[in-house]
């Protein structure tokens, strides 16, 4: 009799796990994305949508902001076993922006930044009066955690929109991107290594830029000196400091 209850109880016991599990199954699949940005820090990093439709496994995030800078609209995916934990990591890509395609992982949590990211991203508002409109990010992972920047890598090529004259500005430039301390920095050096431009951001989303040009051309000198340059040791240079 007694093996005859002990095995009753064990399945009773078995199908309770399995019903727990298909029902958690159910919620995962179903699960808003809504709820799921809702409950992450990602408005803290400045991030803001004016439409978030779908689940966790097929999203859609409608007029991505960073700030006031666009990013687009995005189809994404966020991973249910981090979810679980706290922690969102969320892979996307762009379907709607005028700078073309845009993939790569938002991460959100314990960790924050973005992993394995390229595509082109507008940074006119970021930079000015820096005059740099975009940032081309080929394979860029900056995660932070605890305050410190706990990894970095990937290049960064930067696209000038305002030509300035004497000063020339290539793809060459392309920097990788590294951790310093608290800070994720990258340093992009012409050629020649007259013109060079610095860029560093922090976990709280403090960043400066600051772009330096060395020449003795005095109509060169003067022509920067319209825009805002400002002699430096190292050169003609200017900066701007922000948050993101």
């Amino acid at each position: 009799m007694f093996p005859h209850v002990l095995r009753v109880a064990r399945m009773r016991v078995r199908w309770i796990v399995w019903t727990l599990g298909i029902a958690l199954l159910a919620m995962l699949a179903l699960f808003p994305l809504r709820l799921a940005i809702a409950w992450s820090d990602l408005d803290e990093m400045g991030f803001a949508a004016r439409q978030v439709g779908g689940t966790i496994w097929y999203g859609r995030l409608g007029d991505l902001q960073l700030r006031s800078q666009p990013i687009g609209t995005l189809e994404v995916t966020v991973d249910p076993a981090a979810l679980l934990v706290g922690t969102i990591n969320m892979r996307f890509g762009r379907i709607d922006g005028p700078e073309g395609p845009l993939t790569g992982n938002l991460v959100a949590g314990f960790s924050r930044g973005i992993k394995s990211t390229s595509g082109r991203i507008a940074a006119t508002e970021i930079f000015a009066p820096v005059p740099v409109g975009a940032l081309e990010l080929k394979d860029v992972t900056v995660l932070f955690r605890d305050g410190q920047c706990s990894e970095a890598s990937g290049q960064i090529t930067p696209v000038i929109t305002v030509p300035l004259p004497g000063v020339r500005f290539d793809a060459a430039m392309a920097g990788t991107v590294e951790c310093d301390g608290e800070r994720a920095r990258v340093e992009l050096t012409s050629p020649s290594g007259a013109e060079r431009i610095d860029f560093h951001v922090q976990q709280t989303g403090q960043y400066r830029a600051r772009m330096t040009i060395r020449s003795e051309d005095p109509i060169v000198r003067s022509t920067l000196a319209v825009f805002g340059f400002r002699p430096t040791a190292q050169g003609l240079s200017l900066s701007v400091d922000g948050r993101l």
